[in-house]
């Protein structure tokens, strides 16, 4: 089986990848990553998680959203097989005068329902997936999001991902508002990444998890195809 380390969005606790786990087809060990709260900045976080992870050459990384940049730090690093981000970003994804909003007033009660169907999970999610988004977040310290959110609206780390030498597979919702377009064509000009477009929100992993597995499977496998190829013209001829 192939290693698939997940990394999670903002909240950073990983409890929303749930679906996504159970819908997991059967050539894949994966394995959730919580962000460390006590961290600040994703920098910090990439250099804590890197070396127990014990990335190589059979994982593949799949990033959520703010972990994009922890991700794109770890695939400069650490040779990988592949690199997946989903509705993820390298750049602010927004102005940064947004910036002056990342206060921790604004993270002391989870977001109305309304607000999670409207900006996360779409109109037609489950209230249980609601609740579930609203749980994760709540368990996050208000300074903790406020302080990724005002990274995620200050830092730019498309150098790092530029010296990515993996494949890249960018999983796009078609129906994200919370990430522009702008920011997909950033990460596809940077590393040529493979853009595959599935109809879902900004949270794709917990509203359309088969899909989005259908997307990386097909991926790795021409990946691991690639690579034995490059292999096999890289030997001498007898």
């Amino acid at each position: 089986m192939q290693r698939v380390i997940l990394l999670p969005g903002m909240d950073g606790t990983g409890a929303l990848f749930r679906r996504f786990l159970t819908a997991s087809p059967p050539q894949y060990a994966p394995e959730v990553v919580s962000l460390p709260p006590e961290l600040r900045t994703r920098a910090e976080v990439a250099e804590q998680i890197g070396a127990g992870l014990q990335l190589g050459p059979d994982c593949v990384m799949v990033a959520e959203s703010y972990s994009g940049a922890v991700a794109a730090r770890l695939a400069a690093k650490y040779e990988v097989a592949a690199l997946i981000l989903c509705n993820s970003f390298v750049a602010p994804p927004r102005h940064r005068a947004l910036r002056a909003l990342a206060l921790p007033l604004l993270f002391r009660l989870p977001p109305s329902p309304a607000i999670i169907r409207y900006f996360f999970v779409g109109p037609t999610a489950s209230d249980d997936l609601v609740e579930e988004v609203r749980n994760a977040i709540a368990r996050v310290p208000a300074r903790v999001l406020a302080a990724r959110l005002a990274e995620v609206l200050t830092e730019d780390v498309g150098d790092w991902l530029a010296r990515c030498s993996a494949r890249v597979l960018y999983l796009r919702g078609t129906r994200d508002r919370l990430v522009p377009e702008a920011s997909v064509q950033r990460i596809a000009a940077l590393t040529s990444a493979e853009v595959v477009r599935i109809a879902g929100p900004h949270l794709l992993l917990q509203t359309a998890p088969a899909e989005a597995w259908a997307a990386i499977s097909e991926f790795t496998a021409r990946c691991g195809a690639a690579e034995r190829q490059d292999e096999a013209d890289s030997r001498p001829v007898a």
